[in-house]
């Protein structure tokens, strides 16, 4: 019963302190809009009209291309994160380094999980 409580802890700190750097990374906006809608949507720096909704569970991202297409991102830490913290990655990745971020991105074919793709496209 002790190790229990003892792992119970540890999450409920590591999703504590989770919450806390999405809180001061994002605008009120942001979290708005990713607790209203499910996902952070933020405009690309290098393709006028391409935009990236942002899962609350940080992926697959969905890019929205000006031509309509929707090509699916996955990009995952090499270290397990909480999800809360990988929206937070995703986010500073694409405004800092999208070239880099689709290098190395994983393209799927569409988005994981049921109804998940309506989801993402409202």
């Amino acid at each position: 019963m002790l190790r229990w409580w003892r792992r119970w802890s540890a999450t409920r700190r590591t999703h504590q302190r989770a919450s806390a750097l999405v809180r001061r990374v994002l605008s009120e906006h942001e979290y708005a809009q990713l607790r209203r809608e499910g996902f952070l949507e933020v405009p690309s720096h290098t393709r006028p009209g391409r935009r990236y909704r942002i899962p609350v569970n940080g992926s697959p991202v969905a890019s929205l291309e000006p031509d309509g297409r929707v090509v699916y991102l996955c990009l995952q830490p090499a270290e397990p994160i909480p999800r809360q913290e990988l929206v937070v990655v995703q986010k500073l990745l694409l405004e800092g380094a999208e070239e880099d971020y689709w290098r190395r991105a994983n393209r799927v074919g569409r988005a994981l999980g049921r109804g998940f793709g309506r989801r993402l496209l409202g």
